[in-house]
């Protein structure tokens, strides 16, 4: 099978076009986890200094609550909005990736219009500036998919997206639910130090220290939630994948599964809390090597059939 029926996926993932479409995605998801970097500022630093200072100085404690309920309302009416909008740009421009190199249809009802060419290009452009180097951007998706029939090599690409996201997921939501619990260890500590009474901690240090209580509540649920989320698409991934090979489903049945599983894939992108770039290159090379592993043991699987 392998000698007669292949794909073009590994290739057409190299040419130049869609490298750019894949560094201009980089791009705008990088300038979104900027804004929730800065959310982080306001939310866990800047209130934990604040909540230390009103300790030993309990007469700022005014300014401290005055200073969480202003960072609490800037966060929900402006941060979050443009977060958003940039986040949901760079999923539609992977969305196109996908289709092209996965040969799917656009959905237009679910996705809307297709990136601007212009925008692409710009994209592109700035996140060459600071990596002229684009072979992080090469083989997206395992090279060895080339050997089975593009109904299969679709869902082997698919299922490799859902396996990676679930994976950066659960790593992130035990990092942040190790700081917020030193954080909150922290404060309290200094509190009992200080010998501030019931009062003058709800008014002093937890007023001021409640942004970063709830990021660090919505971020770990939201990203379990992700991981979840992840993890049940990667599963049904992995019937599809088993009905398939079984010969249980036509080509033209897994086209179409194929297509309502990239929806979800797209909503999934577009509406889960990113994750720090620092984090996903860390874990990048352990994860790339167990991704084309998995590959390869499934695209053996089909031939051996």
């Amino acid at each position: 099978m392998g000698s007669r029926i292949q794909n073009s996926i590994p290739e057409d993932q190299i040419v130049p076009h869609q490298l750019d479409r894949l560094a201009a995605q980089r791009y705008l998801y990088t300038k979104a986890k900027y804004i929730l970097m800065a959310r982080m500022i306001l939310a866990i630093p800047i209130p934990l200094a604040w909540s230390i200072a009103v300790a030993f100085w309990p007469s700022l404690q005014v300014y401290a609550a005055l200073w969480g309920m202003t960072v609490s309302l800037v966060d929900a009416s402006a941060l979050t909005a443009l977060h958003r909008s940039w986040k949901e740009l760079a999923a539609k421009i992977q969305e196109q990736f996908d289709c092209d190199i996965l040969q799917m249809p656009w959905a237009d009802v679910k996705v809307g219009s297709r990136p601007d060419l212009e925008t692409i290009a710009e994209a592109s452009a700035k996140y060459k500036r600071t990596h002229p180097d684009d072979s992080d951007l090469k083989d997206w998706y395992p090279p060895s998919v080339r050997e089975i029939p593009l109904s299969l090599a679709r869902l082997v690409c698919q299922r490799s997206n859902c396996r990676w996201d679930a994976t950066l997921r659960r790593r992130f939501t035990t990092l942040v639910a190790a700081t917020i619990g030193a954080l909150i260890f922290l404060v309290m500590l200094m509190s009992l130090i200080g010998g501030l009474s019931l009062e003058k901690f709800v008014l002093a240090v937890l007023a001021p220290l409640m942004p970063t209580i709830l990021w660090g509540i919505r971020e770990y649920r939201e990203q379990r939630e992700a991981a979840d989320r992840a993890d049940r698409l990667k599963d049904h991934v992995q019937k599809l994948w088993d009905n398939a090979v079984k010969g249980h489903l036509s080509p033209n049945q897994l086209d179409g599964e194929s297509r309502e599983l990239q929806n979800v894939i797209y909503d999934h992108r577009r509406s889960s809390p990113l994750i720090f770039d620092w984090i996903y290159n860390r874990l990048r090379t352990g994860q790339e090597v167990q991704m084309n592993r998995a590959a390869k043991g499934l695209v053996e699987e089909v031939l051996r059939s």
